[in-house]
């Protein structure tokens, strides 16, 4: 699995589609041919999309605190 499925596998765990689109300005359409694996995302979308999920990741409460 590369990095760009693996970001967004992370992402949906909390986001819809339409919201990462909505975040990352990627088209919904695009996020969904990548999420299937369908087309190799370019450097600059990919980017954004590593970025939503760090910031998301971030946000998220610890798991290791329960």
């Amino acid at each position: 699995m590369d990095k760009i499925q693996d970001a967004i596998r992370s992402l949906r765990r909390t986001l819809s589609q339409s919201e990462i689109a909505r975040r990352t300005g990627i088209a919904q359409s695009k996020i969904s041919r990548w999420e299937a694996g369908d087309v190799p995302a370019g450097a600059s979308d990919a980017l954004k999309l590593i970025e939503l999920a760090k910031e998301v990741e971030a946000a998220a409460p610890s798991q290791e605190a329960a």
